[in-house]
């Protein structure tokens, strides 16, 4: 307990409170505050990097194509929860061969669990959606950080699409270009 009785005791109270002041920042994160930080840091998730190639998918499965240039891999290895709450399914979209997407799903009632983890992992959702949004008929989250973007959409599928914008970008001209170059329009 910190508390000012004499003079003497005002340095110790000084050094108290500076104390609490300096340990909030480290509390706060310790108990979940957090921030997109990770997340771009990371630039990915589980240990596949935004523009890795299908090789550090190990024993990625091809789900389907999503347009000319992009496919979606499964990771028969992967576990399907985030922060505790069950997923129905993670996906890795690749364009190019490159990894621009990752997609986690839940099943609809799950989505206010998932809303909230996320929210525990990565702090207060950049578009400010307050905690009782999830229970509308539909409803997006968006958290933007210096080089990822995460969107949340739901509950009707609830899906978090993770992505790293610089490169969707770059992949989708290549995409574009190759079209070009394949119906003998040059370069």
């Amino acid at each position: 307990m910190c508390r000012t009785v004499t003079k003497q005791s005002l340095v110790v109270t000084s050094l108290c409170v500076g104390a609490v002041v300096w340990a909030l920042p480290g509390w706060a994160g310790a108990a979940g505050a957090g921030n997109l930080a990770a997340l771009d840091q990371e630039y990915g998730f589980r240990g596949a990097h935004f523009g890795d190639g299908l090789e550090v998918l190990k024993g990625a499965k091809s789900v389907g194509e999503r347009g000319a240039c992009e496919r979606a891999y499964v990771r028969p290895s992967d576990k399907l929860e985030f922060d505790g709450v069950r997923l129905s399914g993670i996906e890795y979209s690749l364009q190019n061969g490159r990894l621009t997407v990752v997609s986690l799903l839940a099943a609809p009632e799950a989505c206010p669990k998932l809303y909230a983890a996320l929210t525990h992992a990565y702090g207060e959702d950049t578009s400010k959606q307050a905690a009782a949004v999830v229970a509308q008929p539909f409803w997006t989250a968006t958290w933007t950080g210096e080089r990822v973007r995460m969107d949340v959409v739901g509950p009707t599928g609830c899906t978090v699409t993770i992505t790293a914008p610089e490169e969707a970008i770059l992949e989708e001209r290549q995409c574009r270009e190759d079209d070009r170059l394949d119906a003998g329009k040059g370069p």
